[in-house]
């Protein structure tokens, strides 16, 4: 019995060597192609977020493990002591596979919306594609600089405990960005 853990956790330990914990062989990932749209004193907000996807991960959501998403996004009015926090959101994309009928649903938090596609590189971009999210939600907002900060992550996936044991390597497509901050200028003519 005892010979038969220590040969378990020998190949546990040999498999997670054989899989990089990162998700694109070794690339972080991270934030990218941010665009803010400051029209009328809103700030709203689109992204990406790149090295996010690996091929175990595919592996898993097209075995129907269904894969979330989170995203963190703080806004602060910048002052001299001390900033102020003036909205902080988190919200999610989610993917699940339907094997029987061969198609991805895509659930957008931000947007409370659902999409179905078929093709899996569509889903992934839906996946990792931030777009027009409203960051200050009707705050108007008085002229001077500010500051946005963007994380994304990987929501831990939660199994049946025996199936647990057999997929431990689940844990291995973990990810989390860094904090991203950016500097906002709001100015109006």
């Amino acid at each position: 019995m005892i010979a038969k853990r220590s040969l378990l956790g020998i190949l546990m330990v040999l498999f997670a060597a054989a899989y990089p914990l990162s998700p694109a062989q070794g690339e972080e990932a991270r934030i990218k192609d941010l665009h803010i749209d400051r029209a009328r004193g809103n700030v709203a907000i689109s992204f990406l977020v790149e090295n996010c996807f690996n091929q175990k991960m595919e592996e898993a959501i097209k075995a129907g493990i269904p894969t979330t998403f989170s995203f963190f996004v703080k806004f602060y009015k910048r002052r001299l002591i001390k900033d102020k926090k003036l909205a902080a959101h988190r919200f999610r994309h989610r993917i699940v596979y339907d094997n029987l009928k061969d198609t991805f649903t895509i659930w957008l938090e931000e947007k409370d919306k659902e999409i179905e596609v078929q093709d899996l590189r569509e889903a992934k971009r839906y996946m990792q594609r931030v777009a027009g999210f409203s960051v200050t939600r009707g705050q108007a907002l008085r002229e001077g600089t500010y500051e946005l900060a963007i994380k994304a992550e990987l929501d831990p996936v939660k199994l049946p405990l025996r199936l647990e044991c057999i997929l431990f390597f689940v844990s291995l497509w973990d990810f989390e960005t860094d904090w991203y901050h950016y500097d906002v200028r709001v100015e109006y003519e």
